[in-house]
């Protein structure tokens, strides 16, 4: 994920995320209310809220599948 930050005036500031670098197209952008630095406090959390809305379009990660292990107790025979 890549960043830019806009500031249109004193008070208001554009943040804008790009996900080409992880080959997913998506951009998204934001008016932040205040400067450079509260557009980058707010940036892990807009990143955070775009992947989950857009979750379809990020690659999941592959299940674990882990061999069924019997637990204390059992006799780890298969039926």
């Amino acid at each position: 994920m890549t960043s830019t930050i806009e500031i249109i005036d004193e008070k208001t500031t554009k943040l804008n995320i790009s996900f080409a670098d992880e080959d997913i197209d998506l951009e998204c952008a934001i008016e932040v209310a205040g400067d450079e630095a509260a557009a980058l406090a707010y940036a892990p959390f807009f990143e955070a809220d775009m992947r989950r809305q857009y979750a379809d379009l990020f690659p999941q990660p592959d299940p674990i599948v882990t061999p069924d292990t019997p637990f204390e107790g059992e006799t780890g025979e298969i039926e």
